[in-house]
């Protein structure tokens, strides 16, 4: 049995369909019990039983013991820059390196050995921006905590449900489009069902473990090229853009954090990453876990 922590996720509600359509039982830890069931149950609306649901919170140490016990691997596929958490949990650094230390002990006494997860690629711990530098800091706790560690590293991800995407779609079947900053930042880019596919075939691979590896697309084109690539998939001229700049946004984060509940600094700080480059070097994953990947418009028109 396989348990997947943010199933209800973007990412992981790929993997929880892809997991069970390929045979394997999963325990998914959700919050909401509700929403669990149109969005696990593949598109065929059929898992044999293969899907068991914890609800639960990820900082909560019973709900942790109850989804690892019996499991011989979990997936990690949380971040808290736009999710709510739960009270007293701290900033958006705090929040995630608490609930991955209770995660860390829940598998170190339920005997699960094996954890896989999704970071970002190119992080670095001497990066200006804080998320960044929390998600590298994150890496290395995981890849020091005795259990046997791959972190899956991609850049935008193109599908359906990536806030990134999305709004890249959105923006190139628009005439005239507001870009957040100047849209000269390169992105490195990957399919969501390219990289879901990485997290599965990396799961029994030996070579994976302890390991951190970029994944994508060798190329990192400008946004503001990935938004003319996107606009001629969809049929359409390369929209006018218009950029706002980043320290007007900056002003209103606190007021979003606050409406949304989110935890503190994080839309401040998704929104200076928005001027970083997300690039990396995706040689050795490919070397481990050899698989043809999509293009940029492949992807797009898989997405629409």
């Amino acid at each position: 049995m396989i348990a997947v922590i943010g199933a209800t996720g973007f990412i992981g509600t790929h993997l929880t369909r892809a997991l069970t359509a390929s045979g394997r039982t999963v325990r998914a830890l959700v919050r909401d019990a509700g929403r669990a069931p149109a969005r696990l149950t593949d598109p065929a609306g059929q898992t044999d039983g293969r899907l068991d649901v914890v609800v639960g919170d990820m900082h909560d140490p019973a709900t942790l013991a109850t989804l690892l016990t019996g499991a011989r691997a979990t997936y990690v596929l949380v971040q808290t820059v736009t999710s709510p958490q739960a009270a007293g949990t701290g900033d958006f650094a705090e929040a995630e390196r608490r609930a991955l230390a209770r995660i860390v002990a829940a598998a170190h006494a339920a005997g699960v050995s094996r954890l896989l997860t999704v970071g970002l690629i190119g992080a670095s711990r001497h990066a200006p921006n804080a998320w960044v530098r929390a998600r590298a800091d994150n890496d290395a706790f995981l890849l020091d905590s005795g259990l046997e560690v791959t972190v899956l590293r991609p850049g935008l991800v193109a599908g359906v449900g990536s806030v990134g995407f999305d709004r890249l779609l959105a923006a190139a079947g628009r005439t005239l489009t507001a870009v957040h900053g100047r849209g000269h930042q390169r992105w490195s880019y990957i399919a969501v069902d390219d990289l879901v596919g990485y997290l599965v075939d990396a799961l029994d691979e030996v070579a994976t473990y302890r390991r951190a590896f970029d994944v994508g697309s060798a190329e990192a084109p400008t946004y503001r090229e990935l938004l003319s690539r996107t606009a001629a998939v969809l049929g359409r001229p390369t929209p006018l853009v218009i950029p706002v700049p980043l320290p007007l946004l900056r002003t209103l984060a606190p007021l979003v954090e606050r409406r949304r509940r989110l935890p503190r600094g994080g839309i401040r700080s998704a929104l200076d990453h928005l001027a970083d480059d997300l690039a990396g070097d995706p040689t050795a994953i490919r070397t481990v876990l050899p698989r043809p990947l999509l293009t940029w418009e492949a992807a797009v028109r898989r997405a629409t």
